[in-house]
């Protein structure tokens, strides 16, 4: 009788041992089943956002933010222009905005001078050292008006992006005119210039005079400040057409 509990004993543990492990292999199988498949980093989804809202941008810029992105250092647009160029609070505003000031960092030079004087001055050195990878000129049209012919003013502007160029080979430029005014000379023969300067250069041309009434329209006054047909500059409606056009290029909407 002994032995014979000694084998029932011995096969009720061999029974509950082999249960348990029977068990224990179905819910390892239950919890690896249940294991999240993770198919898109977010880090990854960040870097699309982006690039998304970057999708009006010059190609070779694109491809410097995308670069910047992936080994998380910030991106550098720098705007330069006369002192007419309010519109690049609104800008650089949207910017941080949309790209936050980690993504994308800002820098602002203004000039009262022509081009002529910037470059006999060398400042198109401190233009250099800021090492942006993103630079938007409106090179002083209207401060040249007069004073210096055009093509004058395209041998200043090519000196001065030579020398952005030499720090940083990479640099993208952007070219827009200066603000439009009513019925203009030779000022419109300088913008014409520029435009065709900048196509013969392959460089991006934005031409935010189309977002503004026809020069040779008397409503254009409405936009600019009064005297000598707006070449003290724009006024704050002004400012928000200019600004506006801008805003659409720099962050593409159908991204937010």
């Amino acid at each position: 009788m002994k032995y014979f509990f000694t084998v029932i004993w011995g096969i009720i543990c061999v029974s509950v041992l082999v249960y348990g492990q029977f068990h224990w292999n179905q819910q390892t199988t239950a919890v690896k089943a249940v294991q999240p498949v993770i198919t898109v980093e977010p880090y990854e989804q960040e870097v699309d956002t982006y690039m998304e809202l970057a999708a009006k941008w010059p190609e070779t810029a694109k491809e410097q933010l995308k670069q910047s992105l992936e080994s998380k250092q910030p991106f550098k647009v720098l705007f330069v222009g006369s002192s007419s160029s309010e519109w690049e609070k609104v800008v650089t505003q949207a910017l941080t905005a949309n790209f936050g000031s980690n993504v994308i960092q800002t820098a602002h030079y203004t000039y009262d001078q022509t081009t002529k004087e910037i470059v006999a001055e060398n400042k198109q050195l401190e233009l250099a050292a800021e090492k942006a990878q993103l630079v938007v000129i409106e090179p002083f049209l209207l401060n040249d008006n007069g004073p210096v012919k055009i093509d004058a003013t395209l041998a200043n502007l090519t000196k001065i992006m030579a020398a952005i160029k030499a720090e940083n080979p990479d640099t993208t430029f952007i070219l827009q005119p200066s603000h439009p005014i009513y019925l203009p000379k030779y000022y419109a023969d300088q913008v014409a210039a520029l435009k065709q300067f900048a196509r013969e250069n392959n460089i991006t041309y934005l031409d935010h005079w189309k977002a503004w009434p026809a020069t040779d329209n008397p409503d254009i006054k409405k936009y600019l400040i009064e005297g000598q047909k707006g070449q003290e500059g724009p006024n704050e409606q002004g400012y928000q057409v200019w600004g506006q056009f801008l805003l659409d290029y720099f962050i593409n909407k159908k991204a937010n």
